[in-house]
């Protein structure tokens, strides 16, 4: 069979706009695929946008919450040391100490003073207080024995004087010396 060169050239023209077309159909194989990968991408992204810009919202408002949190710790801190505090005063408010001064087998009149630490207390050294730092932390008072307040009075300021760091009150007779309950209780209202 013979082959003519009208049928070659159109065999070849076809074969090429063949190629052609297979070529255009894998290129527009190719775009379409890139397409959707972009568009794939493209939605993967806008989704992690969309979850951070969340995550943001909600450590946004954990950290409001946190913030509102330290200070209500702080407040109730604030409250717990004031409580602990009113709570120490109370209990060395109800502890007393007394001293007792002269000679109780005697016929003299019993007095009384409370004995408070001296504004110098702290700066003085070790040896020149009278007992131990520790007993001045609760309330001490004096029960003199003596056969008048300016005689009991002498004791007291011979006793516990402000060389010592402390001071004392005015002394009074025993009978109307202040119920330390009813002063704890006017303090505390």
């Amino acid at each position: 069979m013979v082959i003519s060169a009208e049928f070659l050239g159109m065999l070849l023209l076809i074969a090429s706009a063949a190629a052609l077309g297979l070529s255009i159909v894998v290129d527009v194989g190719r775009v379409s695929a890139e397409k959707t990968r972009e568009a794939m991408n493209q939605r993967q992204y806008d989704k992690k946008r969309a979850a951070l810009a969340e995550w943001r919202q909600k450590t946004e408002r954990k950290r409001v919450d946190l913030t509102t949190l330290q200070a209500r710790l702080t407040e109730f801190n604030g409250r717990r040391q004031k409580a602990l505090t009113e709570l120490k005063a109370l209990e060395y408010s109800k502890i007393e100490l007394v001293h007792e001064l002269g000679d109780q087998d005697t016929d003299g009149e019993v007095f009384w003073a409370q004995l408070a630490v001296g504004p110098n207390f702290n700066e003085l050294d070790r040896k020149d207080i009278v007992f131990s730092r520790q007993i001045w932390e609760y309330r001490n008072v004096a029960h003199i024995t003596a056969p008048s307040a300016e005689q009991a009075h002498g004791m007291v300021r011979t006793s516990f004087s402000q060389r010592n760091g402390l001071i004392s009150s005015p002394v009074v007779p025993l009978a109307l010396a202040p119920d330390p309950e009813a002063e704890t209780e006017a303090s505390a209202a």
